[in-house]
């Protein structure tokens, strides 16, 4: 009796941990950030060259502050978002019906945002990790994205 209640004691406990980690831990894991080395005009056009020398399509920079600020919202520093899209990697997911639900994170996007103190910052999704966690065609096809945005931001953070 004490060895079965300790059992079940033990692996609920273990259970709860593992998802309080995970619940901690995750959000980190799935977006990258990274210092820019240059000014924030400068990094949203070095990445948007780097892309475009890559073969990638930019079909939309979104100026987030001038968005905000129409709204009456002021106080939130220099933003800008950056789609991205490989029309090859778009094609080969697109082309299965049983991938498109990837949709929703299509396509690519980086953030440029100054922080309070000056810092230029890039974030986006982790496309390494979330290449994993698809597998088959998606997980291919992630892992080239995660690769090529990788170079594209070397030209760029510190």
């Amino acid at each position: 009796m004490k060895t079965s209640t300790a059992l079940i004691t033990g692996t609920l406990l273990g259970a709860v941990l593992t998802g309080v980690a995970t619940w901690v831990v995750m959000p980190k894991l799935m977006i990258n950030t990274h210092e820019s080395r240059l000014g924030f005009e400068e990094t949203v056009a070095a990445l948007q060259t780097a892309a475009t020398g890559k073969k990638w399509l930019v079909p939309k920079i979104y100026d987030m502050q001038a968005s905000l600020h129409k709204e009456g919202y002021t106080d939130m520093g220099k933003i800008s978002i950056l789609s991205l899209c490989q029309p090859e990697y778009a094609y080969n997911i697109l082309k299965n019906d049983s991938d498109k639900f990837v949709t929703a994170v299509m396509p690519c996007r980086m953030g440029v945002y100054e922080t309070k103190e000056g810092k230029i910052m890039i974030s986006g999704m982790n496309m390494g990790l979330m290449s994993k966690m698809f597998g088959g065609n998606i997980a291919t096809v992630m892992g080239g994205v995660a690769d090529e945005e990788a170079e594209m931001l070397a030209q760029v953070i510190k």
